[in-house]
């Protein structure tokens, strides 16, 4: 029997790895078929071999209703790269999942335990398999879990799961919210024990995360630790700070030590990224907001805002949508597809994302800030967040320029 790689891209490829060095057989599937031209002949999979097929791993993003996953059915078991790592890593195993903060909250606790003498080290969907890393003797894992990776998680081991918030997202490739929520929850399956979870809290929403996650969460602490610490003080969601110094108290770690750590770091790049100053307007580049809710966040923290959005919005509902009373104007690429009529301030409607730099020479004087946070992912016009970041921060750089 052999093994089928489903999805030949990053993860294909560390999964291929591990396989040969455990010399376990395997077969290889991708849609592309370019990127399969080097692989020898006898390794690519085709329907006739279905029967020697005993398990299948999936990459994460291939829907479900990919017709090479429905004609598979129950008959086959479907697993992850992360199912792989888990059934061979000898160290403490940490899963975050949420909708927003998962990547920074990893890196976060990664560089923490390490400045703190641990062998630790941080992948998942931050974009480094776990098969990838030399995992032998390694303290900590610190693992960002995405919904797609949890629909096809089949038996991880989880240490401590972190779940950070809940909101609407990626409706476009999971049916509705409700499977959406059940990807999600299914990292509450994977504890080895519930005393180990560590849960955030949902801002800007009605949604309460106890009722999501249908767990009992000690509020009064919760309370008690926002109290203790003034998170206003660090450069992140009181969200992740909270779950970062519960997550610290349950590994035995002063949480004044994390509170001091949080303090002196800063955001990532691309999330709540101060870029520069120009003539007294700050320009915020937080290109990493793909939902409405870390946008709606994100608009809490500026003053006298021109906000910028872009994107596709991924099926979410205009109800998560919470706008802050300092945004003044909104400027709306014409093929983003939302309903302006939730938004209750002036609308400007670009042609293109590309024609922002034009729009901006002429009005960024007008406000505080700039803040580019987008509200739907960048496929629509740039190749991934980043890309879509590094455009943002280029016009920032012209307009400087263009200044002096």
């Amino acid at each position: 029997m052999k093994t089928l790689i489903f999805g030949y891209g990053i993860t294909g490829k560390a999964v291929e790895n591990f396989l040969k060095n455990k010399s376990i057989e395997y077969l290889i599937y991708d849609d592309n078929e370019t990127v399969l031209l080097d692989i020898e002949k006898e390794l690519l999979f085709d329907e006739s071999q279905i029967n020697i097929i005993d398990e299948i791993v999936i990459s994460p993003g291939i829907n479900p209703g990919h017709k090479q996953i429905k004609n598979f059915g129950t008959k086959k078991k479907i697993i992850t790269d992360i199912d792989l790592f888990s059934r061979e890593f000898q160290g403490k195993f940490i899963g975050v999942t949420g909708t927003n903060g998962k990547t920074t909250f990893v890196n976060l606790l990664t560089d923490f335990l390490i400045s703190k003498g641990f062998n630790a080290v941080a992948c998942g969907n931050v974009g480094i398999s776990p098969l990838s890393i030399n995992f032998e003797n390694k303290d900590f894992a610190v693992v960002e879990l995405s919904s797609f990776q949890l629909h096809y998680a089949s038996s991880l081991k989880i240490d401590f799961g972190i779940f950070l918030n809940f909101h609407s997202d990626h409706l476009d490739w999971h049916k509705d919210e409700k499977e959406y929520r059940k990807s999600k929850l299914k990292l509450l399956t994977f504890l080895n024990s519930n005393e180990n979870l560590v849960t955030g809290f949902n801002t800007f929403s009605k949604k309460h995360l106890e009722d999501i996650l249908n767990v009992s969460i000690d509020k009064d602490k919760d309370e008690l630790l926002m109290n203790n610490y003034d998170f206003d003080d660090t450069n992140f969601p009181v969200d992740t700070c909270l779950s970062f110094i519960k997550i610290i108290e349950k590994l035995d770690i002063n949480p004044d030590e994390g509170f001091e750590y949080l303090k002196k770091e800063v955001q990532s790049e691309h999330r709540f990224e101060f870029v520069d100053s120009i003539n007294g307007t700050n320009f915020i580049n937080d290109s990493k907001s793909t939902n409405f809710h870390s946008m709606s966040v994100a608009t809490s923290r500026v003053r006298n805002a021109l906000l910028i959005m872009h994107g596709i919005t991924k099926n979410v509902p205009e109800d998560e949508i919470n706008v802050s009373d300092e945004i003044k104007k909104i400027l709306i690429p014409k093929n983003m597809n939302i309903d302006i009529d939730v938004l209750n301030c002036e609308i400007v409607k670009l042609d293109s994302i590309l024609s922002l730099e034009t729009y901006l020479a002429e009005e960024y004087q007008n406000f505080e800030t700039v803040l580019f946070s987008c509200g739907g992912s960048s496929f629509s016009d740039f190749k991934d967040y980043k890309d879509r970041g590094l455009f943002f921060k280029k016009i920032v750089n012209n307009l400087k320029e263009n200044r002096r």
